[in-house]
């Protein structure tokens, strides 16, 4: 098979998957699909802007009648929420057609009969896609039209491929009212820290500066991590933090300079909950996990633009803030933006 070009490929998938044919009748109610399986996406930062909407549908259910298929790496995200039972895991090296772990992942799927599969990977594997039909489910909802794997194709109201737009449709389709799914997303909890730990941990004249790079444009430069700190000295102090050691090198002189405490946190584990319930606010670019801090519900994010075509949804825990801009009234900016209730 690895040397068929990818039309036959496709053609062998739709084939083992029970062919083209295929009656189909579309459900006007199809929000009221009792049994779904749901595939998450595979890039972490739509990952994260999926989850508010995988919550609220898994709540309108029983235990019994609704699963995630997610890779493992998200494992320690999901557990936190308490949807680690209602979830099949797989890691994305072994999912070949022919290995051990692909079938068993085939026959964990087939193991309850599904009423709808919701699809939300953008750029599946074939095998993904032939996963998605043997689910076995009359409905299965995707991204993209791929017939004869998936049968109905989202289109949200703008017309675009954007996955905040693809996420406001599925909210209207599934009659989830946006504001309480967000306020069902990821919740920072207690359960893994001793009582009595988060009076200790309060840090309320220090921030936190993700120096991640960006999805797009530039990454952060000496300069800007410089003038951050200054702008908001003496009143706060800033850490610098990042998901990996490689990221955070090219600012050691000027952190040593400024002398920043810095630290590397896995951003997609279980441990970025108790570090960043630590701190009031996250100054962050458009970076892979700033998503993940648009979902967190006990820090503010200030998030600093550089591209304006990009999307993020307006949240009154969110201030941005052009990245050409004055950075001492940026720092001004914050500390009133800091001072408002917690629950506004």
């Amino acid at each position: 098979m690895r040397f068929f070009s990818a039309q036959r490929l496709r053609l062998w998938f739709e084939k083992k998957s029970g062919g083209k044919n295929e009656m189909f009748q579309y459900k006007p109610d199809i929000a009221n699909c009792k049994r779904i399986i749901m595939f998450l996406p595979e890039e972490q930062d739509k990952f994260f802007v999926i989850l508010p909407f995988a919550i609220a549908l898994s709540e309108k259910r029983d235990s019994n009648d609704f699963l995630i298929v997610t890779d493992e790496i998200n494992r320690h995200i999901l557990r936190a929420l308490g949807l680690e039972r209602l979830a099949l895991f797989y890691n994305s090296q072994n999912m070949l057609y022919g290995e051990a772990d692909f079938f068993e992942l085939e026959k964990r799927i087939q193991e309850q009969k599904w009423d709808l599969c919701v699809f939300l990977q953008e750029n599946a594997w074939l095998p993904f896609l032939y996963l998605a039909r043997m689910t076995r489910a009359p409905y299965r909802m995707g991204i993209k039209q791929e017939f004869p794997f998936l049968n109905i194709a989202l289109q949200n109201s703008s017309n675009r491929e954007n996955i905040y737009a693809n996420r406001s449709f599925l909210y209207k389709t599934f009659f989830i009212e946006p504001e309480k799914a967000k306020n069902k997303s990821i919740q920072v909890t207690l359960k893994n820290e001793k009582p009595g730990l988060n009076s200790k941990l309060s840090t309320l004249n220090t921030l936190l500066l993700n120096l991640e790079p960006p999805v797009e444009g530039e990454p952060w430069s000496d300069n800007e991590v410089f003038m951050i700190c200054k702008s908001f000295q003496p009143r706060w102090r800033l850490i610098t933090t990042a998901a990996t050691n490689k990221q955070l090198e090219p600012y050691a002189k000027v952190m040593e300079e400024l002398e920043m405490r810095s630290s590397t946190v896995l951003l997609h584990s279980e441990s970025i909950f108790s570090m960043l319930r630590q701190y009031p606010a996250i100054i962050t670019l458009n970076s892979m996990h700033s998503h993940l801090f648009l979902n967190l519900s006990t820090i503010k994010i200030l998030m600093l633009e550089q591209n304006e075509d990009y999307e993020i949804p307006n949240d009154q825990r969110m201030l941005k803030f052009s990245r050409q801009g004055n950075y001492y009234s940026f720092a001004r900016l914050v500390a009133d933006f800091l001072k408002e209730p917690a629950g506004k």
